[in-house]
């Protein structure tokens, strides 16, 4: 009977780990679009993003949803009559009573707000924060902001929290350029910029873990995938793929056949 158990184990494993495995059957390994071919990417229409389906991750055309995380309980119709100013590119994290709307406009402006759960009652938490992804670890709040325009780039890591009964912010850390994407992997949460992965520590340390080997930023990375020792980018043209991200990093460009 134990052997049996160990033998379901084994194969339920196995199942979970091909699942989890992305299908390039339908693409091909190209060159590394350095160079000039890094102009011709960045022309594409072909926009790349990693959608979780059940077990599945697959790669799919970007529809550039302007909505991300938790899903606010409001009608197009009910935000336009009394919560204009959160309409655009936001990102949304559920809390007590209400929500957390980071907004991003990039050159335009954004900036953070407390939203009650009926959505009669918001006030601003902090103005001029481009927020990218408002995320929860270790029992605290934190989100990405930045940005990165006409050669400037600037980024940091804030901590969101609550003092006195109202929402707060406050710099944890300085990024070395402006963030574009945020994911957990093990103790630690990665961090895309325009050419840079680095890591947030358990410790709350930022480390510098590579520089791209081109300036994917302009190629505008919309999503991660992490498999083992394996990190994936979905982004404009094509995916990218880093065996070995955080020792040796091994570099393959995907594009569709």
């Amino acid at each position: 009977m134990r052997i049996i158990f160990v033998l379901v184990l084994i194969i339920s494993f196995a199942h979970n780990s091909k699942s989890q495995t992305l299908d390039f059957s339908t693409w091909k390994q190209d060159s590394l679009p350095t160079g000039k071919r890094l102009s011709y990417a960045n022309l594409s229409s072909n926009n790349w993003i990693f959608v979780k389906k059940g077990n599945k991750v697959i790669i799919e055309e970007n529809n550039f949803k302007s909505d991300k995380g938790d899903e606010l309980p409001f009608t197009k119709e009910f935000i336009a009559k009394n919560l204009e100013e959160i309409e655009g590119n936001r990102f949304v994290k559920e809390v007590e009573k209400g929500f957390l709307i980071g907004l991003n406009h990039g050159e335009f402006g954004g900036g953070l707000l407390f939203v009650s759960n009926d959505g009669l009652t918001s006030y601003k938490i902090g103005e001029f924060l481009r927020i990218k992804d408002i995320f929860e670890w270790n029992s605290r709040i934190y989100a990405i902001e930045g940005l990165a325009h006409l050669g400037s780039s600037n980024g940091q890591i804030i901590e969101i929290f609550k003092e006195n009964g109202s929402w707060k912010y406050k710099t944890l850390s300085k990024l070395i350029e402006a963030p574009a994407l945020i994911a957990k992997a093990n103790n630690q949460q990665i961090i895309i910029t325009s050419q840079y992965i680095l890591r947030l520590t358990a410790n709350l340390e930022i480390e510098e873990i590579l520089k791209a080997p081109f300036y994917w930023g302009v190629l505008y990375p919309s999503s991660i995938h992490i498999e083992n020792k394996t990190l994936y980018l979905a982004m404009r043209q094509g995916v990218l793929e880093i065996e070995n991200f955080e020792t040796t990093p091994k570099y393959r460009w995907y594009i569709k056949k």
